[in-house]
């Protein structure tokens, strides 16, 4: 990763934070997947959040995120 992803990350994470309300550590989680997602859908490939948090899945399924809760199955 390079640096300057790094701090795209940090700066989309502070955004989804205020955006979701999200705790620090769940909006870098988000800001990760959805960067990770964006790379996947290039490469014609699926990504899914798996998650047990709420508010995390509440706010990965807002911005277009498959969401796996394993307390639900």
């Amino acid at each position: 990763m390079s640096p300057q992803t790094t701090v795209d990350l940090i700066a989309q994470a502070g955004a989804l934070a205020e955006k979701h309300a999200l705790r620090g550590y769940d909006a870098v989680q988000l800001a990760a997947a959805l960067q990770a997602k964006s790379a996947y859908s290039t490469a014609g490939l699926a990504l899914t959040l798996i998650s047990a948090d709420l508010e995390l899945n509440s706010a990965a399924i807002a911005e277009g995120l498959v969401v796996y809760d394993p307390n639900t199955r």
